[in-house]
């Protein structure tokens, strides 16, 4: 569709010329969309790592149990309406088309010194699709922090849901976990609960006291509530007690064991819901939704022995090596990695180096102005084991290759590497 084409293509030059606005700003204009889906029961999920698989168990979950589900997330990996979906299903060339001539025309009619950043553009959009299509639930996920989060002008969620907190963006959101913490914290609201995870005693501090100023309940996951049960090609089998449902082990799908702290904040925030009424969940729907959920770009086998995962920060990275590590076995394995140049290259690299698990590394240049060099990445790898492929489209048929010889592949670094993969991968086949 052709205007779909050019609304994308706008939205895609919006970061190159408008500023970003402030919280007031950005209540202000969607007053002037006359504030759509204002009564909506709308979870709001925020952190570091784990926002988007949590927002995908919320909404296997629910829809098990029969509930119709609007889910606004980011980034995208191939395709932008991927950010705004009714269920499983993304929206419309003609509908995304639709909302975004109702942004662009309020914009026209609000004050001519604003214009909605990319994020919020998309926001809004989402908003207004569905108000339209009236889900009983919306799952809104942050982009980048929280406080100043374009989703985050949403005034009475039902539920606030903080995921693991790391240290990520902090030429935006401060240098220690601390301070990032207070910046995710700014979702929490007056009289609404917030489910969080407990990996690091500061930031649960932070949490708490966030919690207690807006005089809020806050209910924990703390690792040592999860036991791995099992673990192998089938998935993962792990236990939670959450005090709600009878039986406390549950299966996932897949191969990453960090799911297992994702799908337990998920089970806590519905048991929250379901004892406040909002919802109601059965165990079966529970399992089941648990069970089928699936999340792009995580651990994702996109073919026989080649797995993606978006791991972007040192602690995504270590949650990865944790899961390739997990198989016990000594099979011959490669990574083709590459990054941004803001991310901690260097921490990350180390993590991986020290880990032992790969025998050659593939670094390559993704699309992207803000691309970490590649040489400057074998490097930091020591070039004996590294192999420099600038072309990513190469770097991933030099990868099938070693495929062939009896390697598994591996491929991590950046969502925006994951998501070149997955498109490349559409239109070749391997």
């Amino acid at each position: 569709m052709r205007e779909f084409a050019e609304a994308a293509e706008y939205i895609g030059t919006i970061p190159k010329f408008v500023k970003k606005n402030t919280m007031a700003d950005t209540k202000a204009f969607y007053g002037k969309l006359s504030c759509p889906c204002l009564d909506a029961k709308v979870i709001h999920v925020a952190g570091t790592n784990g926002k988007g698989s949590v927002c995908a168990y919320l909404q296997s979950v629910l829809m098990e149990a029969g509930y119709r589900t609007g889910m606004f997330i980011s980034p995208h990996l191939v395709d932008i309406r991927e950010r705004i979906r009714v269920d499983h299903e993304l929206i419309s060339e003609e509908d995304f088309f639709e909302v975004f001539k109702q942004v662009r025309q309020a914009r026209s009619a609000f004050r001519a010194d604003y214009h909605p950043s990319y994020f919020e553009y998309l926001y809004f959009m989402a908003m207004l699709y569905f108000a339209k299509e009236q889900p009983d639930f919306i799952i809104l996920e942050t982009g980048m922090g929280g406080r100043l989060d374009a989703t985050n002008s949403f005034p009475s969620p039902c539920i606030c849901i903080i995921t693991e907190i790391g240290l990520d963006h902090t030429d935006h959101l401060g240098e220690t976990l601390e301070e990032i913490a207070k910046e995710k914290a700014g979702i929490v609201k007056k009289g609404i609960p917030l489910v969080y995870f407990a990996k690091n005693k500061t930031v649960s501090d932070v949490l708490e006291k966030s919690a207690k100023k807006a005089e809020t309940k806050a209910f924990s996951v703390k690792q040592r509530e999860i036991c791995l049960e099992k673990y192998d090609e089938k998935g993962i089998d792990f236990s939670y007690h959450c005090g709600y449902y009878k039986d406390s082990t549950f299966h996932l799908s897949g191969r990453a064991l960090y799911q297992q702290e994702n799908a337990a904040l998920c089970i806590r925030a519905l048991t929250v819901l379901c004892q406040a009424g909002t919802a109601d969940i059965s165990e079966k729907a529970l399992r089941s939704g648990l069970r089928k959920a699936r999340w792009e770009g995580r651990m994702e086998e996109i073919l026989p022995q080649v797995w993606v995962d978006g791991a972007h920060n040192a602690d995504g990275i270590a949650a990865f090596l944790e899961s390739v590590g997990a198989d016990g076995g000594r099979e011959k394995r490669v990574l083709l990695y590459s990054s941004l140049a803001e991310k901690e290259c260097g921490e990350m690299v180390r993590e991986i180096k020290d880990a032992g698990l790969f025998e050659e590394i593939v670094v390559t240049r993704i699309k992207n102005d803000r691309v970490k060099e590649p040489q400057e990445l074998a490097e930091l790898f020591g070039e004996e084991k590294t192999t420099v492929i600038e072309d990513t489209e190469e770097a991933f048929a030099y990868c099938i290759w070693k495929r062939a010889e009896g390697r598994k592949i591996y491929i991590t670094g950046s969502l925006y590497l994951v998501g070149q993969i997955k498109a490349e991968r559409e239109h070749d086949q391997f």
